[in-house]
């Protein structure tokens, strides 16, 4: 059969022919399969850049890390060598296989540990005495898929600070008394509260009987049965003044010292305060010693303290707030009568007479208030007559810090320690004192003294002495001044060695009429000026004495370093 086709049906088909190459393109465009490959086609390059940055980085990262670790441990031997730094870091870095050290820096300086510099202040370069080093070095690592773009290979620079680990032992306060008198059988029969007859031998025998730390801490724990343990846990124990006496008397007796073992028996036999408690914490301070184990013998241990400075604290401390009167007899010409009133205070929180540790330790005296009153005999210038000499003195408590050691010693383990001392404020008066005299926390008060009363005439009188310096003054004391027990003294810009005469020079005295109010007759004042001027200087010597025995100094503090060593090291900054 034949079939026709028409015009139209051959046109249609013609015009049919572009729309269907248009579909052909439209799906070729809509078909999405091959685009992952085309898009990493694409994305190689930066793929490739991402993984070298990442290799190299991270390999670069870790080698940082290894220096860092290596130079951490050249700053640690560079401070416990101090003599041999740059030696000591230079043969550190190659043993931990580094590489080639493209350049070493070491410099040595001094350390501060004070939380109130910020970190990175507390390092200063070339100052002296050092005590911490620190260490730079610059080494290199090559590239690996960034060599493409890098032509030299990586610079890795670190630094490290490390200080010593040197510590010293060190009190403020001294006890090298000289017995006149029998003024310190006075005081510490007032502290003991018994009757003592200690002889200058005696005496002499606790200033020469040396007891180390250690075995003083070793001998209180049997004392109080403690067999093990640190020594925090001695410290932390309830301890009695007759603990610590007896512990004393039995290494005293142990180290042959037989004299001062039988001068603290004879304390311990006539002593009636024996069950006072002893807060350790005011007498020392261990730092990191304490965590030794009772009967270790380290470093720090083997600081020395003689018997009369371990005796002296510890009744002090025990007799802490409790006021101590003496009656001290005439034993001064031309006084008929002289008492002594004395208010020993705790020492500031957290501080302690002696203690143990590394720089920014720090040791307090206690706060100490004294009242002496003579009874002055008139004489062939007043007859029949005494006249009323009231001395108040406020001592405020002396400060020492342990500023820096120095390892630099030619023996092995010695260090040297620079100690910064600050002396108390000292207030005198010739004046009555106050109600709340005793109360240490409150501000002194003292009035004008009565000083001469007659029916119808009356003498008052007042002066005042003060050292009021309060800056710190540095002591340096070399490994030879360690060991062979030197004290040192910080004094303040007011001298008052003379303080009873500084006191009566200075004295403003009023004489009144009674009922009257009129009239200031100069004889009887120049009379007055004249009596108590001739006991002036006596009464110095007794004040001098009696502050000795109490361990202190008018306007001065006395520092002792009872040890210093050195070894090992500490990271820092």
């Amino acid at each position: 059969m034949l079939r026709s086709f028409s015009p139209i049906s051959a046109t249609a088909s013609t015009a049919d022919m572009p729309m269907a190459g248009r579909g052909l393109l439209s799906r070729w465009c809509g078909d999405r399969r091959g685009n992952i490959a085309i898009m990493f086609a694409a994305s190689l390059p930066v793929l490739f850049a991402t993984a070298a940055i990442a290799v190299d980085g991270g390999y670069l990262f870790t080698e940082r890390r290894t220096a860092q670790g290596a130079v951490d441990l050249a700053a640690l031997a560079a401070a416990a060598d101090m003599a041999n730094a740059e030696a000591a870091a230079r043969a550190t870095l190659l043993a931990n296989d580094v590489g080639a050290i493209e350049s070493l820096t070491v410099t040595p300086g001094r350390y501060l540990p004070d939380p109130n510099v910020h970190h990175t202040d507390r390092f200063e370069p070339g100052m002296s005495p050092h005590d911490a080093v620190e260490v730079a070095f610059t080494t290199r690592r090559p590239y690996f898929f960034a060599r493409i773009f890098m032509a030299d290979d990586a610079a890795i620079s670190v630094r490290s600070i490390a200080a010593t680990a040197a510590s010293a032992t060190f009190s403020v306060g001294s006890r090298l008394l000289a017995v006149r008198g029998g003024l310190p059988n006075q005081v510490l029969g007032a502290l003991t509260g018994g009757s003592v007859n200690l002889t200058v031998m005696d005496y002499n025998a606790l200033v020469d009987a040396d007891i180390s730390l250690g075995d003083q801490l070793t001998a209180l724990a049997g004392e109080i049965g403690i067999t093990a343990g640190t020594y925090d846990t001695v410290l932390a124990s309830d301890v009695t003044l007759g603990d610590w006496l007896r512990a004393m008397a039995a290494v005293t007796a142990a180290n042959g010292d037989t004299t001062a073992a039988a001068a603290i028996t004879s304390l311990l036999l006539t002593s009636t305060n024996l069950g006072l408690e002893l807060p350790l914490e005011q007498m020392i301070a261990l730092g990191d010693l304490g965590a030794f184990e009772i009967g270790s013998v380290g470093s720090g241990l083997g600081a020395t303290f003689n018997a009369m400075e371990f005796a002296t604290s510890a009744v002090q401390i025990a007799n802490g707030e409790r006021q101590v009167e003496i009656d001290l007899g005439v034993s001064i010409p031309g006084l008929t009568s002289l008492k002594l009133q004395i208010d020993v205070g705790e020492r500031p929180q957290y501080g302690s007479w002696a203690a143990a540790g590394g720089p920014s330790t720090s040791v307090y005296t206690a706060q100490t208030r004294l009242r002496l009153i003579a009874q002055v005999a008139g004489g062939s210038l007043l007859p029949g007559v005494s006249l009323r000499l009231p001395i108040a003195i406020d001592m405020a408590h002396a400060r020492a810090r342990l500023a820096s050691t120095s390892c630099e010693s030619t023996v092995e383990g010695a260090a040297g320690a620079e100690i910064a001392v600050t002396p108390g404020i000292v207030t005198a008066w010739i004046g009555e004192t106050g109600n709340d005299w005793s109360d240490l926390d409150a501000p002194a008060y003292v009035r004008q003294a009565n000083i001469l009363s007659l029916p119808l005439v009356r003498v008052k009188g007042s002066a005042l002495v003060e050292a009021t310096n309060t800056t710190e003054t540095s002591l340096s004391f070399t490994a030879d001044d360690i060991e062979n027990g030197v004290i040192k003294r910080a004094e303040t810009s007011d001298a008052i060695e003379t303080l009873v005469t500084s006191l009566v020079r200075n004295l403003n005295l009023s004489v009144e009429v009674v009922g009257l109010g009129i009239g200031v007759p100069s004889g009887l004042r120049t009379t007055v000026a004249t009596l108590l001027g001739g006991v002036a200087a006596p009464l110095d010597a007794v004040v001098h004495e009696l502050l000795q025995t109490l361990g202190l100094h008018l306007g001065e503090a006395d520092v002792r370093v009872h040890g210093a060593q050195c070894g090992g090291a500490r990271l820092a900054g």
